[in-house]
């Protein structure tokens, strides 16, 4: 699967830019500020449907103008798939071969797993990007898995919201409608709990050993509803029991205290939690780790490798780091890099570079 062609069309600092790239490895240079970046998160949209650095769809659209427009043409094989994303003020609008559709239809038509500066929060941050690290990559690889969570997020806010107004006004809780979104709350729960369950028992079995070194990566996915395995009906039976016990506390915070949404995928290195102490290079090679894992699963899962997406990775990993990962990519997919330094990367890439200019959202 490669990306063939990127149109941009009033998007952040680029008035109009057409660009055709190279099945291999694609380098954006250019000084900071230039929009480097910004093209990164073009693909991105392409492949997800959503920014990796805002939620707000006015962010992404040119400074004075009222709409914006990202444009890809995909090819794998002899099949070729066009993507379009449309900017307005308060809305984004989702196209492939010209047609509006929902999100879960386009998100998925071209495959993409990225690194960047907010993707080493994974290694360092909250369980919340944890999750979040998950559910990317399962979008590419489970059916639905998109529906469930957004299903999943609606029955959770509609739950806190019976909370907390209870809690406020003083009164008893709505029982009945309550259980309600607890059903829904149930059922889409308990279908991500397994996918993530699965994808996480299939990430250990990735993990390449001994890449980086002596240091022994494992991971464990710790749930607030726990199950001794991945069957529906014992899972949306543990959850319902859990949320029932959980009301009376629930209420007095206003907050849902148990789900897929509090839950962890812990990280330990020799033992110990990387996230609370890894060294800044142990949780950088456990990081590039996990997504070595994950293309090989996806790869196994579709028979093609994603397209990879690398934002400034030499302000995070260092040069043996950087070059042992390129080298795996370069033989596997086509790549987009970011830089400020075009002489850094071409010593690690073995291959054919492409390389393109960015200065102040010209293309060249």
């Amino acid at each position: 699967m490669e990306l063939t062609k990127l149109s941009v069309f009033q998007f952040r600092n680029f008035e109009r830019q057409e660009i055709s790239f190279s099945s291999g490895t694609n380098l954006f240079v250019g000084r900071n500020g230039q929009g480097k970046t910004n093209l990164l998160e073009a693909i991105y949209l392409l492949g997800y449907g959503r920014s990796f650095r805002t939620s707000v769809p006015r962010e992404c659209i040119q400074h004075g103008r009222t709409e914006s427009a990202v444009e890809g043409t995909v090819r794998r094989g002899g099949l070729t798939r066009n993507l379009r994303v449309l900017f307005a003020a308060a809305e984004k609008k989702v196209l492939l071969h010209g047609k509006q559709v929902d999100l879960d239809e386009f998100a998925g038509n071209l495959h993409i797993l990225a690194f960047t500066q907010e993707h080493m929060k994974v290694v360092r941050g909250g369980p919340g990007e944890r999750r979040a690290f998950l559910d990317r990559a399962m979008i590419l690889l489970f059916p639905g898995h998109m529906r469930y969570l957004s299903s999943y997020s609606r029955a959770l806010k509609q739950r806190n919201r019976i909370l907390s107004e209870a809690s406020e006004s003083g009164r008893s809780l709505d029982v009945t409608l309550l259980e309600s979104w607890e059903e829904a709350l149930i059922q889409n729960g308990a279908r991500i709990l397994i996918n993530r369950m699965r994808y996480a028992d299939q990430i250990k079995e990735q993990l390449p050993p001994g890449l980086f070194g002596s240091d022994t990566l494992k991971m464990h996915y710790l749930s607030t509803v726990p199950a001794r395995n991945a069957d529906s009906d014992e899972i949306e039976r543990e959850f319902r029991g859990r949320l029932q016990n959980a009301r009376n506390l629930d209420q007095k915070t206003g907050y849902t205290s148990v789900g897929p949404h509090r839950d962890d995928l812990k990280l330990f290195v020799n033992g110990k939690s990387l996230t609370d102490f890894g060294s800044a290079g142990q949780q950088r090679s456990a990081l590039l780790s996990l997504y070595f894992a994950q293309m090989e699963i996806h790869r196994n899962t579709h028979s093609f490798y994603p397209v990879f997406l690398m934002d400034d990775a030499e302000a995070e990993l260092d040069e043996p780091r950087l070059k042992t990962f390129l080298r795996y990519l370069e033989q596997r997919t086509q790549t987009f890099l970011t830089t400020a330094k075009e002489s850094f990367f071409p010593p690690l890439v073995g291959g054919a570079l492409e390389t393109y200019r960015i200065d102040a959202g010209k293309v060249s």
